[in-house]
């Protein structure tokens, strides 16, 4: 027996050795093997290597991702790549935890806290069960279609998706006697899985459904001399393929994460009776109620004046004020905290690479080289696409990705004689909501759902969310031959 647990701490020390030394082994292989490309500062090749070598680390779990990201970011300033001085590294550093994305999470997290500890959370979960709720699949796509009915109305995926539809799915899962950690099969990784890719199929269909949409559209116009495209038109551009995207989201978090529960055929009829003995609404309850209200309306309709981070946290002192929560409870979420560290120092870590130049060359020597080889223009459309897609490897946020490549996409497109660049914007705006689900780190509220508890097997959630992108991205190359309809070829 004794030599069964020494053998099984053995082989957990060599996991954990290689976990380490791979992602090393790589980053040196990059930095001092493999040529400095031309036209490429030697600093922005080190900083490629050692940016690769984070995200394998994060990938592989040699630490935990808060840990990897402060290393990463120590490492890089002891080195010296980015070659600034001592305090503009010091704000390159921080420079992260000013990313309004960071709190907009953070303060979703204590949302969720607010609506499990005053019972208001349990009480919409039990609605929903109420209504939707005798098979677990049902319930997805109350989640996803609860998120498809937000999406004209709230242009942030993360205050959508983490900021309201995560604490109602994780207060349905655990409605349901499904908690982080070793009940979270019985529905909860299912449930919250769903609503993490359902919010970006009301962000791809609904041109005020994400705030990126209004600004590729913008860049689109500049590059074209057309009028932008309308609400409309951007709708139309997309109903049939979110149908279709709608069906298979839940289908495809049913594959990975099936639910250990399936069938609730009583469900109804005992939430019905749940939410008899609840009773009426608490002072707390009611509280809370109002303060979500207020910050779901502020985000709706104020979004121009209010940034929804700022909505968020307003809510929070509201809820502290109110009593509803105090500030031991949040001290305790350590979750939240963890997010906070997590978010930031990756921003910071991928916001270097365009720092030092690595962005702006790939995407040119990219562009250039597939130009050379004479091909057509939706082959170009295509492979161009794909480089997009992929490069958002790189990135931890579709804004910043949105913001530094496409209109450099559109300037190199717009030189080629007859290129339909208008068609090349709309298909670089229909994937960029697909490649937000490639990784945790892909768009705002991802980390969040990965760090929830809900997802132990971390390489499972990599594998689910990949396959989800990945279906997305041969719906988005097989939409083209609409697109042309639709727009034209211009």
């Amino acid at each position: 027996m004794r030599d069964a647990q020494t053998g099984k701490k053995g082989e957990l020390k060599r996991s954990t050795l290689l976990q380490v030394l791979i992602p090393i082994i790589i980053g040196l292989i990059i930095a001092f093997v493999i040529p400095n490309p031309a036209n490429l500062p030697l600093n922005a090749w080190y900083y490629f290597a050692i940016f690769v070598t984070i995200i394998l680390s994060v990938a592989l779990e040699a630490l935990p991702m808060g840990a990897i990201g402060i290393i990463g970011i120590s490492g890089i300033a002891l080195l010296g790549i980015l070659d600034k001085p001592g305090k503009d590294v010091l704000t390159w550093a921080l420079s992260g935890f000013s990313n309004s994305v960071v709190w907009l999470v953070f303060a979703a997290m204590i949302f969720a806290v607010a609506l499990k500890n005053t019972g208001i959370g349990r009480r919409i979960a039990l609605f929903f069960i109420k209504v939707m709720g005798k098979t677990a699949l049902g319930l997805g796509y109350a989640i996803s279609l609860a998120d498809f009915c937000l999406g004209p109305f709230m242009p942030s995926n993360t205050a959508r998706s983490f900021g309201t539809m995560y604490p109602i799915a994780r207060a349905t899962a655990e409605a349901l006697d499904s908690h982080p950690g070793e009940s979270a099969g019985k529905i909860g990784s299912f449930l919250l899985f769903t609503s993490f890719t359902a919010t970006f199929i009301s962000s791809s269909t609904f041109l005020t459904a994400a705030a990126m949409t209004v600004l590729g559209i913008q860049y689109i116009a500049d590059a074209t001399g057309l009028p932008a495209i309308t609400w409309m038109q951007y709708l139309y551009g997309f109903i049939p393929q979110a149908i279709i995207v709608l069906i298979i989201t839940p289908l495809i978090a049913y594959k990975f994460f099936p639910p250990e529960i399936k069938k609730f055929p009583e469900a109804p009829v005992w939430a019905k009776e749940q939410l008899k003995e609840m009773g009426k609404l608490t002072r707390n309850e009611i509280l809370t109620l109002i303060i979500f209200l207020c910050a779901l309306f502020a985000w709706i309709f104020m979004h121009d004046t209010m940034p929804p981070a700022m909505v968020a946290i307003m809510a929070v002192g509201g809820m502290l004020l109110t009593g509803v929560i105090n500030w031991e409870q949040i001290l305790e979420e350590k979750s939240a905290w963890n997010i906070v560290i997590v978010l930031g120092t990756l921003i910071t870590l991928a916001n270097g690479l365009k720092d030092v130049g690595f962005l702006a060359w790939v995407s040119e020597a990219s562009a250039a080289y597939l130009v050379g080889l004479a091909l057509s223009p939706v082959v170009i459309i295509i492979l161009l696409a794909l480089i997009d897609y992929l490069l958002h490897y790189l990135y931890v946020s579709i804004t910043a990705h949105v913001t530094t490549l496409m209109p450099l996409w559109l300037a190199v497109v717009s030189a080629i004689p007859g290129f339909p660049v208008q068609l090349f914007g709309m298909v670089l705006i229909h994937t960029k909501e697909g490649f937000g689900a490639m990784t945790p780190y892909g768009a705002g509220h991802g980390v969040g759902y990965l760090l929830s508890g809900y997802f132990p097997d971390h390489k499972k959630f990599w594998v689910a969310e990949s396959a989800w992108a990945y279906t997305y991205l041969a719906l988005m190359f097989l939409s083209i031959p609409y697109w042309i309809w639709l727009y034209g070829w211009q």
